[in-house]
């Protein structure tokens, strides 16, 4: 056994110790966004489709096995000045580290500390792939290329890019790998080591993906040959083997989480094949043997494995390590948005597969007898039944409809079906969280919320969530941040707090609201409530259009003028000019309350997001559709 693939093993069981064209949508939805030109839009689209080395892009070329020359998306661009000159010196910081190497797990790795906990950050936020990211991505380059009809270097082919990822996802290791190990990136169970609901998986293409991908097992801390270099001490390297030097950082990042896998294998590609064939190509359907469909099939069965008889996936399989610290999560834990990914990606999994199967010719009966058990299995996981020998659950419509809701929200999380519990279902109240609520209603839909809690709810759960959630100027909405810890809010004046502004989430607050104007419209004249409908209305597109107008300012050209409150001061030396025009992850560094650092760096998934929007394309339907 190679030493690479026995760290593997062995750090898991240590473990242990992301012109509009409108055409195909149902319903327009007046867009106002004059504010970002085609031009302005094209600059955003190159900075996904481009070279982070030479072009001012996030992609970066692999070299690894049968991924060798392919383009692949990273999560972020950075600088070594935004790190070693402003965020090693803010209050409580310090940035020189010690890492030791350990020749038992062969790892090289910062000693617990402050300034280990920064340069692990750093060295995540500059090699690492989150998947999610990577499936925002996929999305917004298929839009921008087939709807805004945006050109990609080199002529490259769009689709051949973004399935990329699926190939990356498909072979199993990461795109730098030396080794080219075939469960580098996948949870498969090692003793009691990523148990799925104590389920044991062992064959690669049906674990987990790990939900941060670095490009390599071996990443360069982004000090590297730079003034900030003196700032990294070692200890103990050993001289027989080269590729550990000063800044070299073995991996540490090991964590299947069920929402991000989501929108690995279910959101991102499936909406991007769709965009492909059904949108580019006029075709009815996406072919069943494409990678997109053939990986969602794949890793379909361990999504039902995670799923709780309360209906409820868990947050992740046994043995994943939480966010911060090394306490490992509970195995029963629940996140409800994690939920809402899930529940989208199979009904857009379960739509792709019913399009297949009626139109594409010449199928055998293999085929459609496993497509037809996808199906089958689907609608349980949705509705409750059988998802496996001795198995059954409630299905996540009773979960999201009895156990989720409480006052109005979606909570952020909780406890499900734990043995050891009096009750079946625990929620954690506190933090709330806004995307639970803003996903939640595009998941399901505002027409499914009021039927299921009344007439308005949908509308009433959105003015909650800007009471504790909304970013503004005095009374204008601005957008939304994380959680109702992050300083947002309503003031006792009717104000609207500064806290942190989230680009990602005001984006995902923007579709959230296109679901509801496009659902209270079609209330009829005769209708009792189109009174309040017509009133609904009229508040959710200003909230529609000051968000948008608001969301520029998240460009970077225009985000390092713009005087956002805990901007880093002198933001143009940090990160300067560029020839690509990216959104900013968030308006300051903060930490978010469910565990990650947010920071005002180009962002991927903010990018991606934004195309999305502006396209007025929503994720969480089949097709895009409000």
């Amino acid at each position: 056994m190679s030493p690479h693939r026995l760290l593997i093993i062995k750090d898991r069981i240590k473990m242990i110790g992301i012109t509009i064209f409108l055409l195909h949508m149902l319903v327009v939805i007046p867009l106002g966004h004059a504010q970002s030109s085609h031009s302005e839009l094209e600059s955003s689209y190159r900075f996904l489709v481009s070279n982070r080395d030479t072009a001012d892009g996030i992609l970066y070329m692999a070299t690894a096995g049968k991924l060798k020359g392919r383009f692949l998306p990273l999560s972020f661009t950075d600088s070594p000045e935004y790190w070693g000159e402003y965020v090693c010196r803010l209050p409580g910081n310090t940035c020189i580290v010690t890492d030791v190497y350990d020749p038992q797990t062969y790892s090289l790795t910062p000693q617990k500390s402050i300034p280990g906990d920064l340069q692990t950050e750093r060295i995540n936020t500059h090699n690492g792939t989150n998947i999610y990211d990577a499936a925002t991505w996929q999305i917004a380059v298929m839009l921008g290329h087939v709807l805004n009809r945006f050109p990609l270097p080199n002529n490259q082919d769009a689709y051949a890019l973004v399935r990329n990822q699926n190939s990356l996802l498909r072979a199993g290791y990461n795109g730098n790998s030396s080794q080219s190990i075939l469960s580098e990136n996948r949870a498969i169970t090692v003793n009691k080591v990523f148990l799925y609901n104590h389920q044991v998986i062992t064959e690669p293409k049906q674990a987990y993906a790990f939900r941060m991908l670095p490009r390599n097992w071996l990443s360069p801390d982004p000090f590297m040959g730079t003034q900030y270099a003196d700032q990294i001490k070692t200890s103990n390297l050993p001289t027989q083997n080269p590729a550990y030097q000063p800044g070299m950082v073995t991996w540490s990042d090991w964590k299947p989480i069920t929402g991000e896998n989501a929108w690995a294998f279910l959101l991102g590609p499936l909406q991007a094949a769709y965009i492909h064939y059904v949108i580019g190509q006029k075709s009815a359907f996406v072919p069943l043997q494409d990678l997109a469909v053939q990986n969602a099939l794949d890793i379909l069965p361990t999504f039902a494995a995670m799923q709780s008889p309360s209906g409820a996936l868990y947050y992740a399989p046994t043995g994943t390590v939480a966010n911060q610290g090394d306490q490992l999560v509970d195995p029963y834990a629940v996140s409800v948005e994690n939920n809402f990914s899930l529940y989208a990606g199979l009904k857009i999994l379960h739509a792709t597969l019913q399009a297949t199967i009626t139109h594409e010719k010449n199928l055998n009966a293999k085929d459609t007898a496993k497509t037809n058990e996808a199906l089958q299995l689907i609608n349980a996981m949705i509705n409750g039944g059988m998802i496996g020998q001795h198995r059954t659950t409630s299905g996540l419509l009773t979960f999201f409809r009895e156990l989720a809701w409480h006052d109005g929200e979606f909570v952020q999380g909780g406890r499900a079906d734990d043995p050891n519990s009096t009750g079946k279902w625990l929620p954690s109240l506190l933090p709330k969280a806004v995307d639970v609520n803003t996903w939640g209603v595009s998941a399901l839909g505002p027409q499914q919320i009021d039927a299921w809690f009344g007439f308005g709810a949908a509308y009433q759960n959105w003015q909650q969530v800007k009471q504790w959630g909304g970013y503004g100027i005095g009374r204008t909405l601005w957008g939304v941040g994380f959680s109702d810890q992050d300083g947002n809010g309503i003031d006792g004046s009717g104000n609207y707090r500064q806290g942190i502004l989230s680009t990602e989430w005001t984006a995902g607050a923007i579709t959230m609201l296109r679901s509801m104007i496009s659902y209270y419209q079609t209330i009829p004249s005769e209708s009792s409530y189109y009174g309040k409908a017509r009133h609904f209305l009229e508040q959710l597109k200003l909230d529609e259009q000051s968000m948008l107008a608001a969301i520029e300012k998240m460009r970077i050209d225009i985000y390092a003028t713009a005087g956002f409150p805990g901007q880093p001061p002198n933001f143009l030396q940090l990160l300067p000019p560029r020839q690509t025009s990216p959104y900013m992850y968030a308006s300051k560094r903060y930490l978010i309350p469910f565990g990650w650092y947010a920071n005002p760096i180009p962002s991927t998934c903010s990018t991606a997001w934004i195309i999305m929007v502006l396209d007025s394309y929503n994720p969480f339907a089949y097709g895009g559709k409000y």
